[in-house]
């Protein structure tokens, strides 16, 4: 059974010492970019863009997760700024092999609609000049260059990269300034987190207790809405209300709803999220759409060899269940 993690964090990864690049600071100029492949895109060029273009530099890799949540958030981001000069790159610098960043972008096709490049994950000579001057030491994370070529800011690209780069486009900011957008909505997705937090620990504490279940039905629905449109978290309870053994009253409707919501929210593109919903439906007895469902999870993930073969066994399962 795979484990699902309701608050995603970063994913840690070891760089190694450079020295020399220890000096850089928000307001130098940033770092070259130098990369063994530009698999989608490109190339770019830091000196060339200089008085046209905003750069967003984001480091991810194919096998983190929370890379993956944050690609749908860079191509809308991509999209609604490509116009005013907004260029995405995403470098993968912790892949095994460039052949791996290939497929999963081709597979990506549109749903990962800007820049990709790739480099060795041995030298990393981009990602080193960027990450360690900042002890930043998990991905994803993004760098932003202002069109004067300088490096303004750094951090999760799903924690106020949007407010940052429409600053920067419109070119009303400093860095300081860029650090309290920054701040202001880490503070309410803070506050936000706590929320869904609160409410989420007194569900499960009544749903673990048999004399609960219609006080639990009542705080479940508090749950869902105080988690609104927020397709991981939807998922993420939605996966413990049908998998926790801890859970004495499963509202398998509940449920349902959730991880149907989560995955129009996605537009059934997550193959983890599709997976959840296929499961839901085959709880609520609904065999036929499970399948349906746990197939387009399956073929999703046909890059993703772990999880294929765990979804692929998923889905025999239900297959069986439908014979019987």
């Amino acid at each position: 059974m795979r484990a699902r993690i309701v608050v995603c964090g970063l994913v840690a990864i070891m760089l190694c010492a450079v020295p020399s690049a220890l000096a850089l600071k928000l307001g130098d100029a940033a770092p070259p970019i130098k990369v063994e492949k530009w698999v989608k895109g490109g190339p770019v060029d830091l000196e060339s863009a200089k008085g046209k273009n905003v750069i967003v530099v984001e480091f991810w890799a194919t096998w983190c997760a929370p890379c993956r949540a944050s690609i749908p958030h860079l191509t809308k981001l991509q999209k609604a700024h490509k116009d005013d000069g907004l260029i995405i790159v995403g470098i993968s610098s912790s892949d095994k092999a460039e052949e791996d960043v290939t497929k999963f972008v081709k597979s990506m096709g549109d749903k990962m609609n800007y820049t990709i490049a790739y480099e060795n994950r041995e030298e990393a000579q981009t990602s080193k000049a960027f990450m360690e001057p900042f002890e930043a030491e998990g991905i994803p994370h993004a760098f932003v260059i202002d069109k004067q070529g300088k490096l303004v800011w750094q951090g999760h690209p799903m924690i106020g990269l949007e407010e940052v780069v429409k600053a920067v486009l419109k070119g009303d900011y400093t860095v300081e300034s860029l650090h309290k957008v920054y701040l202001g909505v880490k503070k309410a997705q803070k506050e936000r987190a706590d929320r869904i937090a609160w409410h989420g620990k007194l569900y499960l504490d009544m749903v673990a207790k048999p004399d609960q279940v219609e006080a639990s039905r009542k705080k479940g629905e508090e749950l869902f809405n105080a988690i609104g449109d927020d397709p991981q978290d939807l998922n993420a309870i939605a996966w413990t209300i049908l998998t926790d053994e801890d859970v004495v009253s499963r509202d398998i409707d509940l449920a349902l709803r959730m991880a149907k919501k989560a995955n129009d929210l996605t537009n059934g593109e997550e193959p983890a999220i599709v997976d959840t919903y296929a499961r839901a439906l085959f709880d609520s007895g609904k065999i036929d759409e499970a399948i349906a469902q746990q197939k387009k999870a399956v073929e999703l993930a046909k890059d993703i060899k772990a999880m294929r073969a765990e979804l692929e066994e998923t889905l025999k399962r239900y297959e069986d269940a439908k014979k019987k």
